[in-house]
């Protein structure tokens, strides 16, 4: 269950809180660092506003992080405006979003079951936007919000979460076939939910996409698998009885290519 909103003190636009909650450090600095940026454009036009924010961030690294994180908080609790905070963000920025990935890296891992739901959205539509961008760094970012989703649990929201990654995974595939770091992990956590899914009728669609996906990174970049260790074998046992898995062991088995002709026999040893 959702924590309710707290009652008697203001409701914080990033986060979900509760009367028991003290105010978030985090969230008090981007709402600082939004104000300092509001306060530079307001009431001027795009060309203006983009003058005076590169005027400003020039000033020194104080102020390059403080619009940088004004952008970043606009953007995700601004979703109506978030295409032009983030071309502005990309204008501005002068350090390869750097202070924007320490950041949500931060964010994922403290506070993303806090999020509200619509800087929720927004945060994964900016990592999908980054990895599209090909960011340096964005590989790290991407494994982070991967490790959100949690194994077991078929709630609407971490079902709206695999499937969202999973769609970036897919749709920037070639990306994704760069890094064997990401491969290995991506592969893991869907070989995982394809078990928390499988048997689900309503989730039929969605496990589907997840055994492609596996399969196809398995099929093709197997030695970079291998990272994951003795595990491998137990998550392919688990799903061995996917039609399309059962024909992956056998060809594994009993028809392995030369670069990898006895890869099971190392993971399993």
């Amino acid at each position: 269950m959702e924590p309710s909103p707290a009652k008697g003190k203001p409701q914080g636009r990033l986060l979900v809180s509760t009367t028991l909650d003290a105010k978030d450090e985090l969230e008090e600095r981007l709402e600082k660092c939004t104000g300092i940026v509001t306060s530079l454009i307001n009431g001027l036009s795009e060309r203006e506003a983009n003058d005076t924010i590169t005027a400003h961030v020039c000033k020194g690294s104080q102020q390059h992080e403080e619009v940088c994180l004004g952008l970043f908080a606009l953007l995700l609790t601004e979703p109506t405006q978030a295409q032009r905070d983030l071309k502005d963000l990309t204008l501005v920025n002068r350090d390869g979003m750097n202070v924007i990935l320490i950041k949500i890296n931060q964010i994922l891992m403290e506070k993303f079951l806090k999020l509200q739901d619509v800087c929720r959205t927004q945060l994964v539509w900016l990592v999908r936007e980054l990895v599209k961008n090909g960011v340096i760094g964005a590989d790290g970012v991407l494994m982070t919000l991967m490790k959100q989703i949690a194994g077991g649990d078929i709630s609407s929201k971490n079902l709206w979460l695999a499937e969202n990654v999973l769609e970036i995974l897919v749709d920037q595939r070639e990306w994704v076939l760069k890094s064997g770091m990401l491969i290995a992990m991506s592969v893991y956590t869907y070989l995982r939910l394809i078990v928390d899914h499988h048997g689900t009728p309503p989730l039929q669609v969605l496990r589907q996409k997840e055994v492609d996906f596996c399969i196809g990174m398995l099929r093709e970049k197997f030695m970079d698998c291998l990272i994951i260790g003795r595990d491998l074998v137990r998550l392919l046992q688990n799903v061995a009885r996917i039609p399309e898995m059962e024909l992956l062991w056998r060809d594994l088995l009993h028809n392995p290519r030369p670069s990898a002709p006895s890869t099971l026999g190392c993971c399993s040893s």
